[in-house]
């Protein structure tokens, strides 16, 4: 059995990772459906397939959810190495305690060897009563003994969100934002729970790149990053979290500039989001073709961040 730090290197290039995120599952299809005339569910495959296949062949991996893989026998044959999301659907977690429900489609398990990695997210607030977030815990660590016996990496993703039930102002939760993605980093860190890489959040608010040319926002957002990820050796890659992608563009800027254990990014949104309304109100010509200029370009926009 490989060490874990030799089974990331299966979804590195030049030791960076650099990768696709298109798993969203019911909540895509449901934009795509309100803004698209006539929709059919072959219109939302049709979307994510050209995702994966323009953008994805640059990147050094493809996280996609199952229900798209199954779909199209050309992503099997795709030459990219590919992670899996371990849900029933992402994003869809309809229960007070946020608690993500495991995949109810059983073939996954019997595919799982066409992925590198395994990738599983839970909503998380460290905030939250206790009671929940050690229902929490004990899912993550049964995920991680599940990839270990497998021996895939394991890609955890602690999404944060303000729970209703702690009854925090929206002003409190977003001050408290840089202590609660040091809380992930340091907790999941720790070898009972076999996260190989995390995925995580910058540890401050987009609102603050909005005075990005300020030198003072600068050294603000880079003294946040080496509190938060300066002094730990576990792997961690930044997600896009739906950040407009110039924002996203300049937070990875300022993160990789600093001896900090970042591999790299892991982005969904932040790059095809712009995409949906040219998918939706134009043509499939117009949408590819933003695809291929675009959307490559802000591709390439991000690798150079990584000093490949």
């Amino acid at each position: 059995m490989m060490h874990q730090k030799e089974l990331i290197n299966d979804v590195l290039i030049n030791k960076k990772f650099f990768a696709l995120a298109i798993d969203q599952g019911t909540s895509l299809k449901e934009i795509i459906n309100q803004k698209k005339n006539n929709f059919k569910d072959e219109d939302y495959f049709f979307f994510k397939k050209n995702i994966i296949q323009i953008l994805g062949s640059n990147l050094s991996a493809v996280l996609f959810d199952f229900e798209t893989y199954e779909k199209h026998e050309k992503f099997k044959n795709l030459n990219i190495p590919k992670i899996i999301a371990y849900e029933d659907d992402a994003y869809n977690i309809d229960n007070v305690e946020r608690i993500t429900k495991l995949p109810t489609n059983k073939s996954i398990d019997k595919t799982i060897d066409d992925f590198k990695a395994i990738k599983f997210f839970m909503y998380y607030n460290p905030d939250s009563p206790q009671e929940i977030n050690n229902k929490k815990n004990i899912l993550i660590k049964k995920i991680g003994n599940m990839c270990l016996n497998l021996n895939k990496p394991f890609l955890f993703e602690p999404l944060l969100y303000n729970d209703p039930l702690i009854k925090k102002s929206n002003e409190e939760y977003n001050k408290k934002k840089h202590e609660y993605i040091t809380y992930f980093y340091s907790e999941f860190s720790k070898p009972d729970y076999n996260v190989s890489i995390i995925k995580i959040e910058f540890p401050f608010n987009e609102s603050i790149l909005d005075d990005y040319n300020n030198a003072n926002t600068i050294s603000y957002c880079e003294e946040i990053l080496l509190n938060t990820f300066g002094k730990t050796m576990k792997p961690f890659v930044f997600l896009s979290a739906g950040m407009k992608f110039s924002n996203f563009y300049k937070s990875m800027s300022i993160s990789m500039k600093l001896n900090i254990n970042c591999l790299g990014f892991l982005c969904g949104r932040s790059l095809w989001q712009d995409s949906i309304d040219i998918f939706c109100n134009q043509s499939n010509t117009e949408f590819i073709k933003w695809l291929e200029n675009q959307g490559l370009e802000r591709v390439e926009k991000l690798k150079s961040t990584l000093d490949l």
